[in-house]
């Protein structure tokens, strides 16, 4: 059964993204060694919805996950996606399902960004773990970490926490 990792930033006031939906504050935090590297070795299936997706793709360099599977939950075609990717139309609980039943071997699946398709994996139980990167800057406003409402009340136990030079810190959870 294949395991299905968070692994997301945002501002100490629960921002994803700025009110413009941009990234750019997380970029002075990017002269430490997170764990990317050894996470993203561990993915073999990235899973995102079509709004991250679109800003992926309009970001230099092409898509960065390239011989990985790709399921992009959304309604639409996907004209021009890179090998590897689909369009999932589905929905959440039919998809959890398809990627819990691949094979293991074949790596994790990684909830790429999207506060909300993450909100819905957390609400149906299916992360096994979740990594929330702290980043010490308040954004006042913009995307939530998670949409209000979205989640059901739950527990998550706290597995570990790292702390970073840049004030930046990890902490890592288990879904109960």
């Amino acid at each position: 059964m294949t395991r299905i990792y968070g692994f997301i930033a945002a501002s100490l006031d629960g921002y994803i993204a700025d009110n413009d939906g941009c990234l750019d504050w997380l970029t002075p935090f990017d002269d430490v060694d997170s764990g990317y590297d050894a996470f993203i070795a561990e993915i073999g299936t990235v899973v995102m919805g079509r709004a991250t997706y679109e800003a992926i793709m309009a970001m230099p360099g092409g898509w960065p996950y390239a011989g990985r599977r790709g399921l992009i939950v959304t309604s639409r075609p996907l004209p021009d996606a890179p090998p590897g990717v689909a369009a999932w139309t589905e929905g959440v609980p039919a998809l959890i399902a398809h990627v819990r039943g691949g094979n293991d071997s074949e790596g994790a699946a990684w909830v790429v960004g999207g506060g909300g398709l993450q909100a819905a994996f957390i609400a149906a139980g299916a992360f096994d773990r979740l990594d929330l990167f702290v980043i010490p800057v308040l954004l006042g406003g913009g995307i939530p970490l998670f949409p209000p409402g979205a989640t059901p009340a739950r527990r998550l136990q706290l597995e570990d926490t790292e702390r970073y030079a840049n004030g930046m810190a990890r902490l890592r959870y288990a879904l109960s």
